[in-house]
């Protein structure tokens, strides 16, 4: 066969696939619309709002954050989901909206197996057990003996139906026998403000919303959630000393549609890394209390296929149920 008609046959190949490769070899060449699933002020927010002008710089286009808060964060992975995959439409995701909401609401048709392309994991931390400054308890165990002894009383606040701080917040009351109500808010900012003007009696929360709020001293932390003692925080004791069961840690990560092309996917997650392992990015969370973390692309993946298993089991034990 001659190199002409060789050549004539590779294109014909190639044909199908030359719109959607000339693209991605020219992206981006419009702003780039980057969703958040909660209200601003909240820890997704935060983070979307750092990492806004580090990407943006790296990828030589505006990242226009739009905070579509609802459902726990399924208002916005419903609308990535249903995104055209050309990397102009991203999410920056919490484990709620891509382990939990699944397990806890069957009628959510989503996997994110299925529907996303993981990009790279951008935090990881504890949460922490925060109550009002003007709170009777001054540790978690004086709040749980509290709880009991005033059984369908008290109430605690999170940033949504599913989020982590929800299905912390649960595990709390199911592993230790309490009987206490869940005032879900869009978003962990709105939560915080009335959990500081003493409207809702507890928050289990992300350390880069409350630390703030700690350090100015309207907000008391009695507990962190990790398995271990954390940097930020040394001296405050973990709540599975009090409660075994209560283990959490929560994250952060970036995400788009399924069908990302290759050559954007490596773009972005390449961007996303530097802008991760930054000195401006980590600097910012530390201010904050809480920590960078970088995983690509294949871990992110694997990382989260495990939180989806844990969830479910979780889930599952702790008898969580939508309200």
């Amino acid at each position: 066969m001659s190199s002409s008609r060789r050549s004539l046959l590779a294109a014909a190949a190639l044909a199908p696939f030359a719109p959607r490769l000339a693209r991605s070899q020219t992206w981006p060449t419009r702003p780039i619309k980057l969703l958040v699933g909660f209200a601003p002020g909240g820890a997704t927010d935060i983070a979307a709002r750092l990492l806004q002008p580090l990407l943006s710089e790296a990828l030589g286009q505006s990242i226009v954050v739009e905070n579509r808060s609802g459902g726990g964060g399924n208002v916005a992975t419903d609308l990535l989901v249903r995104a055209d995959p050309d990397g102009y439409t991203l999410m920056l995701a919490s484990p709620g909206q891509l382990v939990a909401n699944p397990v806890l609401d069957p009628k959510f048709a989503f996997d994110a197996a299925r529907d996303i392309t993981a990009i790279g994991q951008t935090t990881s931390s504890p949460l922490l057990l925060v109550v009002p400054a003007s709170s009777p308890h001054r540790d978690a165990r004086s709040l749980v003996e509290g709880a009991r002894a005033q059984a369908g009383k008290m109430n605690y606040a999170s940033a949504g139906v599913g989020s982590s701080m929800h299905i912390a917040g649960e595990m709390l009351k199911a592993y230790g026998g309490l009987d206490i109500t869940h005032v879900p808010y869009r978003g962990s900012g709105p939560a915080v403000t009335d959990l500081i003007a003493g409207k809702v009696d507890f928050m289990i929360d992300s350390v880069s919303t409350t630390t703030t709020h700690v350090r100015n001293g309207v907000l008391r932390a009695l507990a962190q959630t990790g398995s271990e003692p954390f940097a930020d925080f040394p001296d405050l004791p973990l709540l599975k000393d009090v409660v075994p069961e209560v283990v959490v840690t929560t994250w952060l990560g970036l995400v788009g549609p399924a069908g990302l092309p290759g050559p954007v996917l490596a773009r972005l997650s390449d961007a996303l890394r530097d802008a991760v392992r930054g000195p401006v990015f980590s600097a910012r969370l530390k201010d904050l209390g809480s920590q960078s973390y970088w995983a690509g692309p294949q871990d992110f993946a694997s990382h989260l296929a495990s939180e989806r298993q844990r969830a479910a089991d979780v889930i599952r034990r702790a008898g969580i149920r939508l309200e």
